[in-house]
């Protein structure tokens, strides 16, 4: 892991950074204008069971493979969520525009999006934690207001 962390260091430093937002949280927004379909960072970091999460990263963490979840050590754990979302994450770990994204803006993913094939697989490990609910207030046309569940799709 330590090759793919420092390359993706490198990576987001010439694409990314991460700054205030208005609600005082910490945002990632682009350096440079990025093209539909640029991976920016990955996520990633230690895998762990639920368990062994440290308390501090419960609002942090993502899971990749059922049991195991990630403690990403890159910008991806300040990416802020949107219910239009402009980047997604992809199964192997990357943060990728859905479409052009101009300098200066912030990079949002949606945290409600769940798999549906895994979710039907693995229902147990599909829970949502109620310290990850919250109110949008992204502003989007199709703003869902309070985010409290995955959507799976």
């Amino acid at each position: 892991m330590n090759d793919r962390l420092a390359a993706t260091r490198l990576l987001e430093a010439g694409l990314i950074e991460a700054r205030s937002v208005a609600n005082g949280q910490t945002g990632v927004f682009a350096r440079v204008d990025l093209a539909a379909g640029t991976v920016f960072t990955r996520f990633l970091g230690p895998d762990l069971a639920w368990a062994d999460v440290p308390e501090a990263e419960v609002v942090y963490v993502n899971s990749f493979a059922p049991f195991e979840w990630t403690v990403p050590l890159t910008l991806a754990r300040f990416v802020n969520h949107a219910c239009e979302p402009n980047a997604e994450i992809r199964p192997d770990r990357a943060l990728a525009t859905l479409r052009a994204v101009a300098a200066g803006s912030e990079l949002t993913i949606d945290y409600e999006w769940a798999d549906a094939a895994l979710c039907a697989r693995f229902p147990q490990h599909y829970f949502w934690d109620p310290r990850w609910t919250f109110t949008c207030r992204c502003g989007s046309a199709g703003c869902r207001g309070l985010i409290d569940r995955y959507r799976a799709r």
